[in-house]
């Protein structure tokens, strides 16, 4: 499964995490494998059509959207769902389940299942703050079918696709897609292209660390869980925002500063053209200064 990287240079799109008008993308990326790119930051998906039928990597969070995907989906093959992947449990990537029940499974990482079960509430009133107050009417969680716990082969109509769980990261449960033969990697919100990353749920110093693991997949296409798709340097230069997050908040804290006052004068100017970079730095350096203080 892992071998040397190398790189192929694609077209590079930009989105943030809201739901927006402009209908999502969808990319062809190799004979049989397609991005769902959403616009202007909304959540990634994948689609892989195999010789038994189809198998979908996320299913997006609003109901619009999820049978948008759909729709699409129906538009290049009248193949069966067969299987579902859950890169992690955050609504905008699992919350349209309900709209692919036919599938043989919903396939996750355990810690996936467990949070979509135990966080549901949270979950819920998260999803209406980013969505709108009546973006879950009709909404029934539906959750994984199957899960592991650090990998998993699925072997589908002829398709090899790998399932892996490196470590924490966005969340507990975040695992990416591997498809070897095609050297496509579905990242999920293990990274993010061209914008700051909601860290919610995260642990940035494992993040890190297993974003370092994640290089030694031989991908030449990366697929984040929002932004364009692209190829290995989305994944550098993501965990060196991480990495400058980290040391500008030691630095505040090394003087003494409050979060009230890191949260007000932090400034990583590298990174300023990067969506939601004015709504989310303060934020992300607060989660970071929790995990530094242990307050």
């Amino acid at each position: 499964m892992f071998k040397r990287f190398s790189l192929i240079f694609i077209t590079i799109l930009f989105f943030a995490p809201q739901a927006f008008s402009a209908e999502p993308e969808v990319i062809k990326l190799a004979g049989g494998v397609y991005g769902f790119i959403g616009e202007e930051g909304a959540a990634n998906s994948g689609f892989v059509l195999t010789n038994e039928g189809v198998v979908v990597i996320d299913t997006q969070g609003t109901k619009d959207l999820a049978l948008l995907l759909r729709k699409k989906i129906r538009e290049v093959t009248d193949k069966p769902i067969v299987y579902v992947i859950n890169t992690h449990y955050h609504g905008d990537h699992t919350f349209g389940n309900q709209y692919f029940k036919e599938a043989r499974e919903i396939i996750a990482h355990e810690n996936t299942k467990k949070n979509l079960f135990g966080k549901e509430q949270q979950q819920r009133e998260q999803f209406k703050k980013f969505f709108g107050e009546n973006s879950l009417e009709g909404f029934d969680l539906t959750l994984p079918t199957k899960t592991f716990k650090d990998t998993l082969t699925l072997r589908a109509g002829g398709r090899t696709i790998e399932l892996v769980y490196l470590g924490q990261g966005h969340t507990d449960g975040d695992i990416v897609v591997y498809l070897p033969i095609e050297r496509i990697l579905f990242g999920g919100d293990l990274f993010y292209k061209g914008r700051l990353p909601w860290l919610g749920d995260a642990y940035t110093a494992d993040w890190i660390a297993t974003l370092k693991m994640l290089k030694n997949f031989d991908a030449g296409i990366y697929v984040p869980g929002h932004g364009g798709i692209g190829d290995i340097s989305i994944l550098f230069a993501f965990k060196q925002y991480l990495a400058d997050l980290q040391l500008e908040v030691r630095k505040y804290i090394k003087k003494g500063k409050t979060i009230d006052e890191i949260k007000k004068e932090i400034s990583l100017p590298k990174y300023k053209y990067w969506l939601k970079y004015n709504e989310w730095l303060p934020l992300n350096a607060e989660k970071v200064y929790k995990e530094f203080t242990g307050k």
